[in-house]
């Protein structure tokens, strides 16, 4: 269980109108939601995408890092069918149809560069976190609009706004480890199962 130190009140939080405590049960109770085909869902998505970066990697050559990277670029406001359509494109022809105009911007930068996990910058949380996830780390969370909703229900009225304060990303995935620990899986299966449960579907 977390300890009481692990749930004290976090200026940030509190500034968007919410605590630790309270962000910590809404994630604990969109979880308990999950269906038993949810929660296999939840635990097998990150590791269904390190097999497709792996796919990937061997397809075209690259680095898995590269590929990774690529395909978070690609993410944001992009459904994960034509992320991975995209990203596939993009490492292996070099075009990536129906994928914004700036994130293929950022994903030829990380193909071009020698560190692609460091084209992301300390303004790109999620996108940094999911590149990671995708590569087997499981000790940081892809915080993206539909795991602030999860964390924030009805106590927000714009997540996404409130996700981009300064402070607030940390104090979302810090409450997704407390919600993990309290549920004894780890942080990115709970992520992946509340996404599923607020989204309908595992795609």
């Amino acid at each position: 269980m977390p300890s009481r130190l692990d749930l004290r009140p976090n200026a940030s939080l509190q500034r968007v109108g919410t605590s630790t405590r309270a962000t910590v049960d809404r994630i604990v109770n969109v979880y308990l939601k999950a269906t038993p085909q949810d929660r296999l869902d939840g635990a097998a998505w990150y590791g269904n995408g390190e097999s497709l970066i792996g796919d990937l990697a061997a397809e075209s050559g690259l680095s898995v890092e590269h590929v990774a990277a690529v395909v978070s670029h690609l993410s944001p406001r992009t459904d994960w069918g034509r992320n991975v359509y995209g990203a596939t494109m993009l490492v292996t022809t070099g075009t990536a149809p129906k994928c914004l105009k700036a994130n293929v911007a950022r994903a030829r930068k990380a193909l071009a560069s020698s560190t692609p996990l460091d084209t992301f910058g300390p303004t790109a949380p999620k996108t940094a976190r999911f590149a990671r996830n995708l590569l087997g780390d499981r000790t940081v969370v892809t915080v993206d609009v539909w795991a602030a909703r999860v964390a924030f229900g009805s106590s927000v009225a714009d997540p996404e706004a409130a996700l981009s304060r300064v402070g607030v990303y940390g104090a979302v995935e810090h409450a997704y480890r407390l919600a993990a620990a309290r549920l004894g899986v780890d942080p990115v299966t709970v992520q992946a199962t509340t996404w599923i449960v607020v989204r309908g579907s595992a795609v």
